[in-house]
């Protein structure tokens, strides 16, 4: 079932209830062929859009411990369906502004949920996927990413297309993307950092760093810096979703990557149903750097903050970065390596 036929069914539902002023809710089971009641609904007077599942009273939930998101209610009732053996839990639009995506949350939930083997299981990944568009909200919202957020998300994705899936293969190089995860480096595998920078100002080009931690070797056989320097086009050069789609056909040729992929993606604030909006920006090589981050590169450690100090953020001159650049070939030959020696 996609994302349409929710929204499809919702507006059913919502056309048959017409102009009903007295309280109910109109439903329809979805997805008859799953083990799982659940139903979409349309409550009337309130005109709210809802999910619906029963589930048996042996699986009751804590309801102190529901997710608490955006635009959205969850709780747990006993209608008078349910009688004796069931209760219901409900997901409803309690905001038109998130109107959208709630029908994009709600049709991933289900999809994700439905996959598990018992209904215990079902109800914990129900939540627990729940959580994480909870995150997703408050992180991005409705609106999609912002316009540094996409440059910095095509910059990550140029350096993995580029250089870690030709060097250690689509699988090993997808997994190694940790910047979703908002981990102190963008990739890490083996021993190996790379933190991925992009930006657009002329020179001086200065570096945004954005911890202590970032450019930090500590424990590490060796931590790269990756720096795009991109032009933005209105209409022209390569799109956020074209580099995806590419990634995407490379990462097909491999069982499971695309779907870890696209779960990086989810995690990183991209949805494909905003595509349409990104693809309205392009982008095109200024100039790009790699350097090898050592002993008296400039930067801000952890061992450097006085007590008492942290959350650090700082920049950096491109030209001050210089006498510690490779070249790409030199590069890859230190990533394999680095590589054979761990």
């Amino acid at each position: 079932m996609t994302v349409e036929s929710f929204e499809e069914i919702w507006k059913i539902l919502e056309e048959k209830t017409g102009n009903e002023i007295k309280p109910g809710i109109l439903t329809r089971r979805i997805l008859p062929d799953s083990p799982y009641d659940i139903y979409l609904g349309f409550e009337k007077p309130g005109n709210r859009r809802m999910i619906q599942i029963k589930i048996s009273k042996e699986n009751i939930l804590n309801t102190h411990s529901f997710p608490r998101s955006r635009g959205v209610e969850l709780h747990q009732t006993v209608l008078f369906e349910d009688r004796d053996h069931s209760v219901t839990i409900e997901l409803i639009l309690i905001e038109n502004q998130y109107q959208d995506i709630f029908t994009i949350l709600s049709e991933d939930i289900v999809n994700r949920c439905t996959r598990e083997n018992s209904e215990k299981e079902m109800i914990r990944s129900f939540i627990s996927r729940l959580e994480q568009w909870q995150q997703f909200l408050e992180q991005y919202g409705v609106e999609g990413l912002s316009t540094v957020s996409q440059r910095g998300l095509y910059g990550e994705l140029r350096f993995l297309r580029d250089f870690l899936i030709p060097l250690i293969g689509v699988e090993k190089a997808v997994s190694a993307w940790a910047g979703p995860y908002k981990a102190q480096q963008d990739f890490q595998t083996s021993g190996i950092a790379v933190e991925v920078k992009t930006g657009t100002g002329k020179l001086p080009q200065k570096i945004q760093i954005s911890s202590e931690q970032q450019l930090d070797n500590s424990g590490l056989n060796a931590l790269y810096l990756y720096y795009l320097s991109l032009k933005e086009l209105n209409d022209n050069g390569e799109t956020l979703p074209a580099i995806i789609d590419i990634i995407r056909k490379i990462c097909d040729s491999c069982t499971g990557v695309t779907s870890t992929f696209n779960e990086l993606l989810f995690h990183a604030g991209y949805l494909d149903d905003y595509r349409n909006i990104y693809e309205n920006r392009g982008y095109a090589d200024r100039s790009s750097h790699i350097f090898l981050v050592n002993s008296g590169f400039p930067r801000v450690t952890e061992s450097q903050l006085i007590s008492g100090v942290g959350d650090v953020r700082y920049s950096i001159n491109l030209s001050s970065c210089i006498p510690f650049s490779l070249s790409e070939e030199e590069f890859r030959s230190s990533i394999k390596r680095n590589l054979n020696e761990h």
